[in-house]
């Protein structure tokens, strides 16, 4: 829904902001980001969590997190500490998680209106049901005819699709037939390689904590991907998307595009994270503009020209 405010307070929402910066005291990306963290979350009452050493992330027992376990790169460090904050006495309803060179550039926008945003809609895509004589090279989506009817007058009782995280009925959705809906409880933006998990929000919800002890114990960190630099964002896709799709029959496959776990949003970049000039050229992806909510450096050394 945006028409949402800009500037959005629920009433009881508790949301908190996670960071790790452990980049030296002095240098000046954890100086900028420290600042820039503690005036938003300030400016809107939320809780910011800014861990700027491996050592202030305890381990978590029931995950079986530990960033000092000699595996885990510090590219994973970013799910113990969500993990941790979770399951803390506060009680959060949500937690963002933002890298320590992606700062808030559009203040006045609150973390509620953008989980108001896209969450507010419960509403899928579903695939009509066909008849037995149906082959795979039928159009698995409604015409434009029936798309209005068949997907916006639907309640949350009445949407087709899969269910919970891993144990869903992903064949289900592609039937089109009926489940409840399960709460919105992740929340990503995505860019021409991918999913950049520079930037995301997440639910306090069993389907979040399960989602996280799965990506942390990803099994496909072997061989030469073990090391990769991306090695989180590639376990977490393959977390998010590789069981579902294995599932899906051809007539879905032909509609070449991801199946997200119902409780997954895909949201604009600029409602989450769009990259600065140099990375945006790079991967194809949104450059940062005036009235974009975060500007994000993922693969942009602050210390080296144009960043």
């Amino acid at each position: 829904d945006s028409r949402a405010p800009h500037s959005l307070r629920v009433q009881g929402q508790k949301i908190a902001v996670v960071t790790v910066c452990a980049y030296a005291e002095d240098e000046v990306v954890r100086v900028l980001s420290v600042q820039n963290h503690q005036l938003y979350t300030q400016l809107h009452g939320y809780d910011l969590h800014m861990f700027t050493s491996p050592d202030q992330i305890l381990p978590h027992a029931e995950g079986r997190m530990n960033v000092n376990d000699g595996k885990h790169k510090a590219f994973f460090w970013k799910v113990n500490a969500v993990r941790n904050v979770l399951d803390s006495p506060v009680g959060y309803d949500w937690v963002l998680w933002a890298d320590c060179d992606a700062f808030f550039m559009d203040p006045e926008r609150s973390l509620d209106s953008i989980i108001h945003m896209y969450t507010s809609n419960l509403a899928v895509p579903r695939r009509q049901r066909q008849p037995p004589a149906a082959t795979p090279t039928q159009q698995p989506w409604p015409t434009a005819a029936t798309a209005v009817p068949s997907i916006a007058g639907l309640s949350a009782g009445g949407v087709a699709g899969g269910g919970s995280f891993g144990g869903g009925d992903a064949a289900g959705a592609v039937r089109g037939e009926s489940q409840a809906l399960p709460p919105v409880s992740l929340l990503v933006a995505v860019d021409s390689t991918g999913i950049n998990n520079g930037v995301w929000l997440l639910r306090n919800s069993a389907w979040s904590r399960e989602f996280l002890d799965r990506w942390w114990h990803s099994d496909i960190l072997q061989g030469a991907g073990e090391n990769h630099n991306c090695s989180d964002q590639s376990t977490m896709q393959h977390q998010l998307l590789q069981e579902r799709a294995m599932k899906l029959d051809a007539a879905w496959d032909a509609t070449e595009g991801p199946i997200w776990p119902l409780e997954v949003r895909v949201v604009a970049q600029e409602h989450l994270q769009s990259f600065h000039q140099a990375t945006a050229m790079t991967v194809a992806s949104r450059e940062w503009e005036d009235g974009d909510f975060i500007r994000h450096h993922p693969g942009c050394h602050y210390y080296k020209e144009p960043c």
